[in-house]
């Protein structure tokens, strides 16, 4: 299979994966999901179009590439499914989620998206669309701060001690 068939197929995979797996809402303007999901857009098309121009990665970039973008779609899949019915676009939540993935990420959704991004990136020898994916970490960043604050004021001192535990991109070392 071609490089560019193997970022199709994940890509095909991780949208059915999130339409089947999550409901439909109207995501609230404070959550950044427009802008993330227009610009997350943009890398892949960008990264297609740079690709199908000739550009190619050594094989061990491509290889590490498609760990990158299998691993970040697993991982958003996985946030999803384990959020069930409240994974959605509105900020905070009624329960306070602290199993699958969230164990270790208090992102993970995020961090997946990130991931693919930057492994579609390498996997199609695009630097316009690593650049693209740059410019998700901010977005990333100010959604999850500001769902970090919504989860707060809702769950109080379990969401501090839950948060205290487990860091944006992995467990707290201490």
């Amino acid at each position: 299979m071609t490089v560019l068939g193997v970022f199709v197929g994940s890509l095909s995979v991780w949208t059915i994966g999130e339409a089947l797996s999550t409901p439909c809402d109207r995501p609230e303007a404070r959550t950044l999901a427009l802008p993330t999901g227009l610009l997350l857009l943009a890398v892949h098309v960008v990264g297609i179009v740079e690709h199908l121009r000739g550009a190619s990665a050594p094989t061990p970039l491509v290889a590490g590439g498609v760990v990158l973008l299998e691993a970040g779609v697993a991982l958003r899949l996985w946030s999803i499914a384990t959020l069930g019915r409240g994974f959605a676009t509105a900020l905070g939540s009624a329960r306070l989620v602290t199993t699958g993935p969230y164990r270790f990420v208090r992102h993970p959704s995020e961090l997946g998206l990130l991931l693919a991004a930057f492994g579609g990136a390498m996997m199609l020898a695009s630097p316009l669309a690593a650049l693209g994916a740059v410019l998700l970490i901010p977005l990333a960043a100010v959604r999850s701060r500001r769902e970090d604050a919504a989860l707060a004021r809702t769950h109080g001192s379990a969401h501090a001690a839950w948060a205290a535990g487990v860091g944006w991109v992995g467990p707290v070392r201490r």
